[in-house]
């Protein structure tokens, strides 16, 4: 896994936690990734699609996987910039979920970003 497919994957369990994804959605999170990072070079369709055999356990170690391989492969500024699109696309739909909170959490924690704090800036 490389830094834009851990960026995708990052996105995508983000975007599927409170039910499906649409095609345009999936065309947003490429957006921006190919915006921010560059060029998607792998098949996001084959990607999406073994999230469909994994449980919810299998989703979370997948989402623990991405994330410590974009913090590997990335600097701060990059870490925050998919912080922040990740938060906007929970918050899109004007609530976040229990489940899309506790992600997201956990991604914070995974980058040693103080929640918290950065929450008290969205608000």
């Amino acid at each position: 896994m490389n830094k834009f497919q851990a960026a995708f994957e990052i996105l995508y369990i983000l975007s599927c936690i409170d039910g499906e994804v649409s095609r345009k959605e999936v065309q947003v999170i490429n957006d921006f990734i190919s915006s921010n990072y560059g060029n998607i070079n792998f098949d996001t369709r084959e990607i999406i699609d073994s999230f469909d055999f994994m449980t919810g356990e299998g989703i979370l170690e997948e989402l623990k996987l991405a994330a410590n391989v974009f913090k590997e492969y990335s600097n701060t500024k990059d870490k925050l910039i998919l912080f922040d699109f990740a938060y906007t696309l929970i918050s899109a739909d004007g609530r976040i979920t229990e489940e899309e909170g506790y992600f997201f959490y956990l991604l914070g924690k995974l980058w040693n970003i103080d929640i918290d704090r950065y929450l008290k800036t969205k608000f």
